[in-house]
């Protein structure tokens, strides 16, 4: 399956299933937006929906092309004028939650990173990342208003990113080695498109266990299983 066409209440969210359900990273992907979602002002009064088509890039192409072009085949750096938007916009959002906090900004090979720099008590984080997430999907969307195709930006405090990702990778490996030797599917805890992408990636390349999503709505369960006992 290297084409799938993906219906979600946003762009966004339709783009992370596709990344979950191929098995691969934004990255690697062509993503043709088929149909925006109405915005949020008219949204109750419409029942439509995000429609993306996503398609897999070839391993070939993507050996090919040096991965700086690759990048900016797909999408464009943030310039500089909106990045100081981005930072001031979430300066002006952390000064009310805590006014000695501060922003910093890092890159990797992802885009921009705003690590938020407070008392480390964990505020701006939130119960598994929620807080993060929120300033997240609120500086991503007024990043879409000037500029679509940018890069996604990323919001981070304390390297919970990390933390979280290695955490994931970890859960992901000790519930593969249960599965195995109960012989039997074993589950996760509801995820985000995100965290599920990274079990999933983290199981890839077992050639004895697969993994599945199972839910409605956002949150999923994911399911990983030996391959005889699957689905």
């Amino acid at each position: 399956m290297d084409s799938i066409e993906i219906e979600a209440k946003t762009v966004d969210e339709a783009i992370s299933i596709a990344c979950e359900q191929l098995k691969t990273t934004q990255e690697n992907l062509s993503i043709e937006v088929l149909q925006d979602a109405p915005s949020k002002i008219f949204a109750f009064m419409s029942n439509r929906k995000a429609k993306i088509r996503a398609t897999r890039i070839s391993k070939v192409r993507a050996t090919v092309i040096p991965k700086a072009q690759e990048r900016s085949a797909g999408k464009s750096e943030i310039s500089s004028d909106i990045e100081a938007r981005l930072k001031e916009t979430l300066e002006t959002i952390v000064k009310y939650i805590n006014a000695s906090a501060t922003v910093a900004i890092q890159r990797d090979e992802s885009g921009i990173v705003f690590n938020i720099i407070g008392d480390g008590s964990g505020l701006f984080i939130g119960k598994q990342g929620q807080t993060l997430d929120a300033l997240q999907y609120i500086l991503n969307k007024i990043k879409a208003r000037y500029a679509d195709d940018a890069l996604p930006v990323t919001v981070d405090s304390e390297a919970y990113r990390a933390r979280r990702t290695e955490s994931l990778v970890s859960l992901a490996r000790q519930l593969g080695d249960k599965a195995k030797k109960r012989n039997g599917p074993v589950t996760t805890n509801l995820l985000n498109p995100a965290e599920r992408r990274i079990i999933h990636l983290a199981l890839e390349k077992d050639a004895d266990l697969t993994t599945w999503s199972k839910g409605e709505g956002v949150l999923k369960n994911v399911i990983i299983a030996p391959k005889q006992s699957a689905k």
